[in-house]
């Protein structure tokens, strides 16, 4: 495998003599010892036939140009060499003098280009060679720890998760902290096609469907970045590649395939409602309305663990992949098919889920989750069945240039459920599980298609042209349980049963994407690029239509929207012990809500009444002089005269009650105050023009604050005159926004084995569709919203231990990372749309990896330094006094942040060893996040807003997870596996997560892989 690269090894062959690496070779056999400069050179070989034979290599260790590094292995060798290629794939053509001038020239090793295994080791070492943050998975470890769920394939990525892993069928990426739509793009062979799901009390999240079973590599890139083709948000990139000729085929091979068969325990095949639509209850039907949230017809018992076969059957997978690699083409072709019923929790360890405390004295689901849903029992709506298809064709026209053709589709069923129709019902309570059971929801259905046409140019004597082009096209059809209604609805009204719990979306995407590097100089390069993407979003449901109305459905979303990005970036490395990068993004967009337009059009109106501010009630409290004191029991004891004298009351009971009325009258005075308070003309409330908090600066005691908006027609007036109410113009309109933005970076060697890089990162991150429509979940505001602008910077310092203790390879890297987001979009504790001041994340991450061919090991640890949102509308909306600061951690109540923190501490750790000359591999992991309770209870304490519904986020404890496995090559194109997951049975909650259903507990796969 590669050792760590001084420099990027991308640059082409005049780049390539002035570009430094670090070389360990041994020498030896020359054909040995040049595949392994090759390897560390990140190099592309051509050798002639059986030339080399005999000769033998002179070891070449330090730190050297790649020519000075050819130069000194050859050294008195009868073979001469030349350097080609582009910038991503440098070419050594090697000949011995019996065969200069001679054709027969054969590819023996292509780095990151011949196989699968390549670009994985590739990805692995850039980690370490790169000046960015990364993390990397390949296909190996995608494959062996895929897991229950495509939220799986995140596990042991550092600071790397996904929202509601269990409850979605999807990745919604969240990377340090930094979540939604648009934050972390995920592509697909360069193809977009996230959509934000509504998920009821508990906001919304954003999905990319995937089937890992197609996945070759994931690459996740850690905060905005200029990496080349590469889409990047304000908290990064992740970037999925799906299988390509070079992992089905070996390196020389013309046709071949692969087929993988694999079979899990711990699932069991889910027992699917009855839907009723269309019929009409019984007599003696009890549950109208059904809003009761129990439904007979819904509700199932759990298989305990005592049904849980160890030989199980109920999650099966297989895939079969084709390819051929001709001279001027390459086909390939997989389908890939798995199907998995429910899983069951893991059992041990789940007193923190189940003492039934309250918190903060108010209901919690998180201690009660283990009551409800019991340790090792079946977890409902957890299924999945996927089916998938890939296809991919590429035409060599010559050297230098290719086009590839590539289409993906992958049909999806998987279980899901609102999360606050998960049964909430403790034993001893109405509908508890125990008697009852727990909701089984019907299967969810996406139908997704990509299609991406690639071109590439790069002659090899031109310094000008390196050109990359992916133009691409996504469509997606969801029918997904998540619209606010009910499988089986009737009322008193309507009773025939209609399913009003689906909601339909179809979300097209397309988009292109180009760049080109140019060698302005051996020591200088640059890189041009643009994006552009076009969406639509429309959905087949009707909010009117009678046999799916409901009063609990949300509204689909409809629209339009395009995004365009022109990037460039230099590359300079002006000396060998220090490089700089400059280069600026220049990005705009528009987006368009089709469904407001047709509501304005069919209603006629196209205005929205806007209060001008709140109006805020607040009681003041005063100490009293004697004489103050006096003056107001006299002012009592005049309006009681009228009375003793209207009823004759004698002296005595004067007396008496004059001595009860002095005795009752505090040395305190409480007077009921009412003001306006208006906001800056945005909707934003302000402690400076606070009555409340004004009061209090002036010396007065409050007693008492609270502030609501007006009610009324527009043009209204409160008693002082303040106009309370307008009628603002919402028409539906084109919304649109530009900026720009840099990215600088700079890299000092320190020694041939060390370097550290500073980099300043800006990103833009416009509203999203979701954002710029009316629908579920939040309300939009009648101002526009402003882009978010992120500003982060990374220090990290990196170190070549390759032959230490005798390693093959050898890496240590050490980031620290503070990324602020300003105008962040973000939902009010009103449900409303609103730009909020910021968002700070700043963290440590520590990776490492040692491998000396029998015995290798990775460890990396992340701590989170801070996580802290500041907003002073939100904090004053919350609490008109101003109790609440301005800054809290995660977030604020009703918003959507609070729900994508981070654990202050995790860690993943990895051993393995190789015996039977790399035949047989054992190895394993461990994988820590410390435990999170919900800052809610920290940052408001005892603020009626917060509940369980409205968003607050779920708490866990320590997690602790054990994975191992076995693979055993039975011949050099068959080898088994075994996996063990969770092989502690431990019962949890995966961090992130919006929905308390458990992970699945411990589970054994056995897979089979033959090459032919």
């Amino acid at each position: 495998m590669p050792a760590m690269a001084a420099t990027d090894p991308a640059g082409d062959a005049r780049s390539q003599a002035g570009q430094y690496h670090q070389f360990d070779v041994k020498g030896g056999a020359l054909e040995d010892a040049m595949l392994q400069l090759a390897r560390q050179a990140g190099a592309e070989l051509y050798l002639t036939g059986e030339a080399f034979n005999g000769l033998y290599a002179n070891p070449v260790q330090g730190r050297f140009s790649l020519e000075g590094a050819l130069k000194q292995l050859l050294s008195g060798l009868p073979i001469s060499f030349s350097l080609s290629g582009g910038p991503d794939r440098p070419v050594i053509h090697l000949q011995s003098a019996t065969s200069a001038g001679t054709d027969d020239l054969h590819p023996t090793y292509v780095y990151g280009q011949r196989d699968g295994r390549s670009r994985d080791e590739k990805g692995y070492s850039d980690i370490y060679d790169q000046d960015i943050s990364t993390v990397y998975a390949g296909k190996e470890q995608i494959e062996r720890y895929k897991g229950a769920a495509p939220a799986d394939v995140f596990k042991g990525m550092l600071n790397v998760y996904s929202g509601d892993a269990r409850n979605s069928g999807a990745l919604d990426p969240n990377v340090r902290g930094i979540q939604g739509p648009g934050r972390v793009p995920l592509t697909i062979d360069g193809t977009e096609q996230a959509l934000t799901v509504y998920r009821g009390y508990m906001g919304a999240n954003n999905r990319n469907y995937i089937d890992p079973n197609l996945i070759g590599s994931i690459k996740v890139i850690k905060g905005p970045n200029l990496e080349r083709n590469v889409y990047s948000g304000v908290g990064g990139a992740v970037v999925v590649n799906t299988l390509s000729v070079d992992d089905i085929l070996k390196e020389g091979e013309a046709f071949g395939g692969e087929f993988k068969i694999e079979g899990s325990n711990n699932s069991v095949s889910p027992k699917l409602p009855t839907l009723m639509t269309g019929q009409m209850p019984g007599a003696d039907y009890q549950y109208i309305p059904i809003n009761s949230y129990y439904d007979p017809s819904l509700y199932k018992h759990p298989r305990t663990s005592s049904s849980n076969d160890l030989l199980s059957s109920d999650d099966k997978a297989y895939r079969l992949a084709l390819g051929t690699r001709q001279e001027h083409f390459d086909l390939m072709g997989a389908y890939a098919y798995r199907e998995k019923g429910n899983h069951y929790a893991g059992k041990k360890k789940s007193s923190y889920y189940a003492s039934g405390e309250l918190v903060d004295g108010k209901w919690d689901y998180v201690p009660n989750l283990a009551r409800i849903y019991k340790p090792g029992d079946e977890v409902p709506n957890s299924s999945s069945k996927m089916e998938s298809w890939l296809a991919k064709a590429t035409w060599k026209i010559d050297e230098g240039q290719r086009l590839e053709f590539g289409y993906r589709a992958t049909d999806s069923l998987y279980g899901e459920i609102l999360p606050s129709r998960i049964s909430f019902f403790t034993p001893g309570s109405t509908y508890d599980a125990a008697t009852y059971g727990v909701p089984q929801w019907p299967l969810s259905h996406v139908d997704s298609k990509a299609y991406n046409v690639e071109y590439k140019l790069n002659p090899e004597d031109n310094r000008w042209v390196d050109f990359y082009s992916n133009l691409w096209m996504t469509r997606t059809v969801s029918d997904t349980y998540s619209s606010g209604g009910v499988p089986n609805e009737t009322t008193a009204q309507n009773p025939e049963f209609r399913n009003t719990a689906v909601a339909n979306a179809k979300h097209d995407r397309a988009g292109l994407t180009v760049s080109n590097k140019l060698k302005l100089l051996d020591s200088l390069d640059l890189t041009l690029g643009g994006s552009y993407q076009h969406e639509k979003l429309s959905s087949g449901d009707s909010i009117y239509d009678p046999t799916t109305f409901s009063a609990t459905r949300l509204f689909p979303r409809a629209g339009r929207r395009e995004e365009q990005e022109y990037n460039f970036n230099f590359d300079w490395q002006p000396v060998s012990f220090a490089r700089f990068t400059a280069g600026g993004r220049y990005s705009s967009y528009w987006s368009f809500d089709d469904f407001l337009k047709r509501q304005q059009r069919d209603t006629g109106v196209s205005t929205q009444v806007v209060p001008s501010g709140k109006e805020l009630w607040y009681t003041t409290r005063k100490q009293l002089s004697q004489e103050e004191w006096r003056a107001v029991v006299d002012e009592k004891l005049q309006f009681a005269q009228m009375f003793w004298d209207m009823f004759g009351y004698s002296e005595a009971e004067r007396q008496a009650d004059k001595a009860s009325i002095e005795a009752s009258t505090p040395y305190v005075l409480d007077v009921d105050q009412k003001k306006h308070w208006a906001h800056d003309g945005k909707g934003k409330y302000q402690r400076s023009n606070n009555p409340c908090i004004a009061a209090a600066a002036a010396g007065e005691e409050i007693v008492t604050c609270s502030a609501a908006l007006y009610s009324g027609a527009a043009d209204a007036v409160d008693s002082e005159g303040n106009l309370v109410n307008q009628a603002v113009d919402t028409s539906a309109r084109h919304r649109k926004d530009q900026g720009w933005v840099p990215n600088l970076s700079a890299t000092f060697y320190t020694s041939e084995n060390g370097r550290f890089y500073l980099r300043y990162s800006e990103a833009i991150r416009y509203p999203s569709m979701f954002e710029s429509t009316v629908g579920f979940s939040a309300s939009l505001t009648p101002w526009d919203l402003k882009p978010e602008h992120a500003h982060n910077y990374e220090v990290a310092y990196i170190h070549n231990l390759s032959g230490w203790w005798g390693s093959e390879q050898a890496d240590v890297k050490l980031t620290y990372y503070h990324n602020t987001t300003n105008d962040v979009i973000e939902r009010s504790p009103q449900l409303v749309f609103s730009n909020i001041e910021k968002q700070t994340t700043a963290g440590v991450e520590l990776q490492g990896r040692y491998d000396n061919g029998g015995f290798f090991t990775d460890l990396s640890v992340a701590h989170v330094l801070k996580n802290e949102v500041c907003d002073e509308n939100s904090a004053m909306q919350l609490d008109a006094t101003g109790a609440t600061p301005n800054c809290v951690d995660d977030g604020f109540i009703g918003g959507y942040l609070v729900g994508m923190a981070m654990p202050e501490w995790s860690a993943n750790l990895g051993l393995g060893a190789r015996f039977l000359d790399r035949r047989l591999e054992v190895g394993g992991r461990v994988i820590y996040y410390k435990g999170h309770d919900s800052k809610f209870h920290s940052n408001y304490s005892g603020n009626p807003m917060v509940s369980y519904y409205l968003n607050t986020p779920l708490s866990w404890d320590d997690i602790v997870t054990y994975d191992a496995y076995v693979n055993y090559k039975l011949t050099d194109d068959v080898s088994v596996e075994l996996v063990g997951t969770n092989l502690t049975n431990l019962y949890y909650l995966d961090p992130l997560t919006r929905s308390a259903m458990p992970a699945p507990g411990r589970t054994l796969k056995i897979g089979l892989t033959a090459n032919f």
